[in-house]
């Protein structure tokens, strides 16, 4: 089966037009590949004669190496013997139903995905789940009863649905709650509390909402914002938990650890961004590169005695008055 994006979609691309009512020239269905592959992909090269080759090779086998296409050829020209034949009609493999309801079993233990269900029901329909026991061999850490979790499913459809909602919200530090039209990006679990990023349309800003904060939710008729102000991967990249402070820039943050938790913080690190600057019998120097924010300071303060912050300053004297 494909290995890759790319592998998926020239096969789609050869299948559907393998199905329509007339038959191709080899350089005809390479240009359709190379057309569909430059407008989905931005791939200018196109794609080789070799590699479609390849494709139809791969394509012709046997389920589950390939999707066992009668692909033929005749006087140089291709098409599906049988013009009914998808490789979308494929029977799930037993090592796919198992994929499937592992799957199941890791989602279930996360409440409110409102995607667990619509998988049961499929499964139930290929082949009855109740022969297969929710049994859990692997254990997330999760908070069933955790404040705000029932938010998420409509969070969820929301940003699946690319639809704008109304928010009322009371944050902890506030003295009243406000409502604001909130466009959703990205639902996030930090500490067994959850949380969700998108674009607060009052305020042109991102903001990250706590779930269980959120008084009331429904959907609004101001038209979706599309996400072009938000990328997880760089928000995240230089902070400790879900808090980024506005204009704040990264700082190496200098600590010592005993013997004893520095073994447990070489093997478990506090940030990505760790590093060990000198190793003493009376313990390990670290440092982290990350924007000083409220989780940073409750991580080092959970460590106690045996972890020892030396710089910069104002970190210092933050953890001195918590």
């Amino acid at each position: 089966m494909p290995a890759n994006k790319q592998a998926s979609f020239r096969y789609r691309i050869l299948d559907e037009r393998l199905r329509r009512n007339r038959k191709w020239t080899f350089e005809q269905l390479q240009e359709e590949v190379s057309n569909a592959l430059r407008e989905a992909f931005g791939v200018s090269s196109g794609v080789s004669r070799r590699t479609i080759f390849n494709d139809f090779n791969l394509m012709r086998r046997d389920p589950p190496e390939g999707y066992g296409a009668d692909i033929v050829c005749e006087n140089g020209l291709y098409f599906y013997r049988d013009r009914s034949f998808t490789i979308h009609n494929q029977a799930l493999s037993e090592q796919d139903r198992e994929t499937i309801r592992s799957a199941i079993m890791l989602l279930s233990q996360f409440n409110g995905l409102p995607v667990v269900e619509p998988l049961r029901d499929i499964m139930d329909r290929l082949e009855g789940w109740a022969r297969y026991p929710n049994t859990r061999v692997i254990q997330f850490e999760t908070n069933e009863r955790s404040a705000g979790a029932d938010r998420i499913a409509v969070l969820y459809e929301a940003i699946i649905g690319k639809r704008a909602l109304e928010v009322t919200y009371f944050p902890f530090i506030a003295d009243e709650a406000a409502s604001f039209v909130f466009h959703p990006y990205l639902i996030k679990e930090y500490r067994n509390r959850w949380f969700v990023y998108g674009l607060n349309g009052r305020e042109e800003a991102i903001y990250n909402l706590a779930l269980d904060r959120i008084l009331n939710i429904s959907e609004s008729t101001t038209p979706y914002r599309v996400n072009t102000f938000f990328d997880p991967e760089a928000w995240f990249l230089d902070i400790i938990g879900v808090t980024r402070p506005a204009d704040a820039l990264p700082r190496d943050v200098i600590f010592r650890a005993s013997p004893l938790q520095s073994r447990y913080l070489i093997t478990k690190p506090i940030h990505h961004s760790q590093k060990i600057l000198e190793e003493t019998p009376q313990g390990t120097v670290f440092s982290i590169h990350v924007i000083p924010n409220y989780e940073l300071y409750s991580e080092l303060l959970r460590h106690g005695r045996a972890l020892e912050v030396l710089s910069p300053e104002e970190v210092v004297e933050e953890l001195r008055r918590m």
